[in-house]
């Protein structure tokens, strides 16, 4: 066995321990430390490919039907396995802090971190094998197991719908993809990969076909608009690692396979590449309009991780537009570039859930509408979470703003064969531009109303900081997103490896060539800032804000969430809808207060289930006019098409 194909038992031999020792600490250090033992042994194998090392490829035996597995660690695999598996360690050493009260009041801890390592194997063998069958067991097994930790805190009904509509959501994927490998199956009479990758180099009808089941699977996975619904609510009712480890690093799953399968397609058609960059801008686009309107903090970090996977997909895109068009130029930007936002999207994602965690843990709360005054309360947190807000808008000089340089130079190369192409490549570019400017505008608005200004809600009492094992995960992100940032070119090596599977040439470390003085100068002046205002901080005098005919403020005089996003909100009024629930005052001395909220909904998942309401009358209504015996079929028979419809329509908002 090799170190690679030995992770597979030490993880499941930790799970066992989890699950079977009696004591609380030997269960969360068997997990603890197989986790560890299996990145370790992986890191052995993915790294030094990562990096531009051989491939390496293995069988491991199996009886019949599977027979005989294929490992095989391309570049590509290498990437994803180099940071997948020591960002679920991160996230299980901070599930010790953030579930801790859970334990001390007797709850069972074993079969969270059992299914902490079960995720880790998962990406053991969607990253590693060559066999559809055994791809279909890792891709299972990441989901299940995600849905079991999303149900944590199972008792809560609003928990249980949002496991149950994540559930649902990604066995749809899953039936998609059994679609697309049955269609290859009858095709190539195999379930091997390099059977399917023989089969789709050839064109073909079948070819277009497959291409659009997968991506439907794996948009699914990923939560690209319109498939995004079950993403904010999963989010918001998961423990906050589960949150981190889901956005930042599961559900990357989903851009792997399409990676992985645009290999084996080889040379796209170009519909291929405009549908990959049109859906990417549309998922970057309504992913980043939802997070400017969110009470919720971790319904705000979801959506932005929709916005983020689109950005991703705009570089796919681009790569394959490049590929197609004979460009390795535009092939290296693109590509490169999306993977490199890959790795940056799950550093400072990562953070920002842990951090939205952490303020969770001292508040009870996630509403922003509750949340104020929490850096004098909560400074390290504060800072941490400021370091993620500033990467995931893209502003040097942090690592967001990297991986966004190398998509802007494809998107504004000039290279398309043809003006056309070149006008919609800017288009795509202006609106990158946009997704980054409304980034900023709600990373401004979420740590304004957490952090800034004074308690909103004087029933929210804060706690003290984090424990040390959940602070320490998120310094450990900081420091990632800090250090690719200042030295984007050491990172750039994990990605320009996979990159160079597809035609590409090195354009993606000159574009960044630029950067690196340009960062490094930054973050000296950084330093300078914060040493200054440390200086003054302890030299200054401090007196009231405000003293001109008012004794005190109240918290009712600071910008609520709505009224900080009012603006924007009410210029994209048609594409934000939203209920409104008010009771004003009347007359010069009211006898009742007033009450006005603003709720933001998702048109999307208001669309379905209007459809699904609208289905259940028609199906009550038609099964009124059957004869009695035959009914509970023909009710069944419709209630299927009726579900078949909403999925349909729910792609439309």
């Amino acid at each position: 066995m090799t170190p690679l194909t030995w992770s597979i038992p030490v993880l499941l031999a930790g799970a066992a321990g989890a699950l079977l020792f009696k004591v609380r600490v030997l269960r969360i250090a068997s997990s603890l430390l197989s986790q560890a033992a299996a990145t370790g042994l992986v890191l052995t194998t993915a790294l030094p490919i990562a990096l531009g090392g051989a491939p390496f490829s293995a069988q491991w035996p199996w009886p019949a039907p599977i027979g005989a597995i294929a490992l095989h660690v391309d570049a590509l695999g290498a990437f994803f396995l180099s940071w997948s598996l020591p960002l679920t360690l991160l996230g299980s050493v901070y599930a010790v802090g953030y579930l801790k009260p859970y334990f001390d009041k007797g709850r069972n801890p074993g079969p969270h971190f059992a299914l902490l390592n079960l995720v880790s194997l998962s990406f053991v063998l969607i990253y590693s094998v060559q066999n559809a069958l055994v791809f279909l067991l890792g891709w299972e097994t990441a989901a299940v197991s995600a849905w079991l930790l999303v149900i944590w805190d199972y008792k809560n009904q609003k928990i249980r719908f949002a496991g149950f509509n994540y559930l649902v959501s990604t066995h749809v994927g899953l039936l998609v993809l059994v679609a697309a490998f049955t269609l290859l199956h009858s095709r190539t009479d195999s379930m091997s990969f390099d059977a399917f990758a023989r089969f789709l180099a050839v064109q073909s009808p079948t070819r277009a076909v497959v291409f659009l089941l997968l991506g439907v699977s794996f948009a699914l996975k990923s939560a690209f608009f319109p498939f995004h619904t079950w993403l904010p609510r999963a989010h918001s009712a998961a423990p906050a690692h589960v949150s981190a480890l889901m956005s930042g690093v599961i559900h990357k799953a989903g851009l792997f396979g399409f990676l992985r399968f645009a290999l084996m397609l080889g040379r796209p058609e170009e519909w291929m590449g405009w549908l990959t960059l049109g859906f990417g801008a549309l998922s970057a686009f309504t992913g980043v309009m939802a997070t400017t309107s969110q009470r919720d903090l971790k319904r705000l970090l979801g959506y932005s991780s929709t916005e983020n996977v689109g950005i991703a997909a705009m570089g796919f895109g681009l790569g394959l537009l490049g590929w197609s068009w004979g460009l390795p130029q535009l092939s290296a930007l693109g590509f490169a570039g999306g993977l490199f936002h890959v790795l940056n999207h799950a550093l400072f994602k990562c953070l920002l859930f842990y951090a939205a965690g952490a303020i969770y843990k001292a508040t009870h709360t996630v509403d922003l509408e509750r949340m104020g005054g929490l850096a004098k309360k909560l400074p390290k947190t504060a800072l941490l979470f400021l370091v993620g807000a500033l990467a995931i808008s893209a502003l040097p000089p942090f690592n967001g703003f990297a991986s966004e340089l190398l998509v802007y130079s494809g998107l504004l190369s000039g290279k398309a064969p043809e003006p056309q192409g070149n006008g919609a490549l800017v288009a795509a570019a202006a609106a990158l531009a946009f997704v980054g400017a409304v980034s900023a505008l709600s990373m401004t608005r979420a740590f304004g109303l957490a952090f800034l200004g004074t308690p909103r809600d004087a029933s929210v009492h804060v706690s003290s900081g984090s424990p040390g094992p959940m602070t320490w995960p998120m310094v450990a992100h900081a420091l990632g997103v800090m250090a690719v940032g200042f030295a984007p070119n050491v990172a750039l090596k994990l990605v320009t490896s996979a990159a160079a599977l597809f035609p590409v040439d090195d354009s993606a470390p000159t574009a960044l060539s630029s950067v690196v003085p340009l960062n490094q100068a930054l973050f000296a002046g950084l330093a300078l800032v914060a040493l200054v205002s440390v200086v003054r901080a302890r030299s200054a005098r401090k007196s009231v804000t405000w003293g001109c005919g008012y004794t005190a403020g109240t918290s009712r005089m600071q910008y609520t969430g709505s009224s900080f996003s009012e603006q924007f909100t009410r210029t994209f009024a048609p594409l934000m809808p939203s209920l409104r629930r008010e009771r004003l005052p009347h007359g010069p001395f009211p006898k009742e207060p007033g009450h006005l909220a603003t709720h933001f909904i998702d048109g999307v998942e208001r669309r379905v289930f209007e459809a699904l309401g609208r289905g259940e009358e028609f199906v009550s209504r038609a099964a009124g006019n059957v004869p009695e015996q035959p009914r509970i079929a023909f009710a069944a028979g419709v209630a299927m098409l009726v579900l078949v419809g909403a999925l349909l329509a729910g792609g439309f908002p």
